[in-house]
């Protein structure tokens, strides 16, 4: 009678792509939280800069498709024109990199960290 292999539970490629998952998952919350609060917002129209409006003023911004409403350091879009109202769904955006985009308006709100730029971890 042959006696039986005991049952593992892990095997070692299990344990290495657990590690990477893990590591990814740590990395990518380290830049989520790392990431720093925006100074602007740049509103693209057609692909060109329509105007820069700073996060410390309160104020909204009528464009012919929807409304960008600046509010206590942070953007969001309001009444967008389209019927599938992603851009408004998309919520408020207040750290550099972060976006929103109305693709039927052609319209694209970025966070910026310094006037016209960008913050990135390098």
């Amino acid at each position: 009678m042959k006696s039986a292999k005991p049952l593992r539970l892990f095997r070692i490629w299990d344990i290495i792509l657990l590690a990477v998952i893990l590591a990814l998952l740590g990395a990518g919350l380290f830049l989520y939280f790392a990431s720093s609060e925006g100074d602007y917002a740049e509103i693209y129209i057609d692909g060109e800069k329509y105007m820069t409006l700073s996060l410390k003023k309160d104020r909204e911004v009528d464009l012919d498709a929807l409304t960008v409403v600046v509010r206590n350091g942070a953007v969001h879009v309001e009444d967008p024109a389209c019927k599938d109202k992603i851009c408004e769904k998309r919520g408020e955006i207040r750290k550099s990199g972060e976006s929103i985009v109305c693709a039927p308006a052609r319209v694209v709100i970025r966070i910026t960290g310094k006037k016209g730029e960008v913050e990135a971890i390098t």
